[in-house]
């Protein structure tokens, strides 16, 4: 018996084929992996950080916008409210007031508080199941210095709704809007544009009534912002007796 040796598991290498042997990445291609990267990770760190912040500048500037236009609404019921001013006979005289910018009433806020209105006697009072006063009350407009000592103030509505008091009445206080500049008010005469009006004087009301008021750039914005004036015009639609007069006899004049 002729013993022969298990053929073995390896095959036979070629004669002249060159060794294969286990390899890697090369340093080179090491630091170009390692600098594609950090640019892809930049460009993504960037994109990212500019989105979030027109993400923040965006609701920012809603939240801001939500706040002037619930305040400038407020003050549009007010000024459209307007009440006729009563005459001596008026047995209703206590439930409206004169308009009268130079002297007013005891619906003050405090001594470092500038007032921005006269006296306004309005009917934009609400009326529900839990008011117990009618529409009818007195409003009044203030600027008052911020609560944390800054440069801007606070403006403020001040309301006495009991205008028929058995002692004495009592005011709401209402912040409508901070990071306020300057406010005025203003009245339209049928021609000019006049900073005092008196009704007591001149027996009528203007015909219209200007709010303006101005913001104060914020200091944590993340966009510059450069506020210029806001105004709110609202004509005065009720109308006293000279007044109907006075726009008979323009009419007459003019045909």
């Amino acid at each position: 018996m002729i013993f022969r040796p298990p053929p073995s598991r390896r095959a036979p290498r070629a004669s002249g084929l060159p060794r294969l042997t286990a390899g890697g990445f090369t340093l080179l291609e090491l630091l170009l992996a390692t600098a594609i990267g950090a640019i892809v990770l930049l460009v993504i760190n960037t994109t990212f950080f500019a989105a979030l912040r027109l993400h923040n500048a965006t609701h920012e500037k809603i939240d801001t916008d939500l706040v002037l236009q619930r305040t400038l609404g407020i003050i549009r019921k007010d000024l459209a409210g307007i009440m006729l001013p009563p005459n001596a006979q008026s047995t209703t005289a206590k439930l409206s007031g004169q308009l009268v910018s130079d002297s007013y009433s005891s619906n003050d806020l405090d001594g470092n508080s500038e007032r921005v209105t006269p006296d306004i006697f309005t009917n934009s009072g609400k009326m529900d199941g839990w008011t117990p006063f009618a529409e009818a009350q007195m409003v009044s407009y203030y600027l008052s210095p911020a609560p944390d000592g800054g440069a801007t103030k606070n403006l403020v509505r001040v309301v006495t709704r009991n205008l028929l008091p058995v002692t004495e009445g009592t005011t709401l206080d209402q912040t409508l809007l901070t990071g306020v500049s300057t406010a005025a008010i203003s009245f339209y005469d049928g021609e000019n544009w006049v900073e005092t009006w008196d009704s007591i004087t001149s027996i009528t009301l203007p015909s219209a009534i200007k709010f303006s008021l101005v913001l104060a750039p914020r200091e944590n914005a993340t966009t510059r912002n450069d506020p210029g004036p806001i105004e709110l015009v609202v004509p005065v639609i009720v109308a006293t007796l000279t007044t109907a007069q006075q726009a008979a006899a323009a009419a007459t004049t003019i045909q």
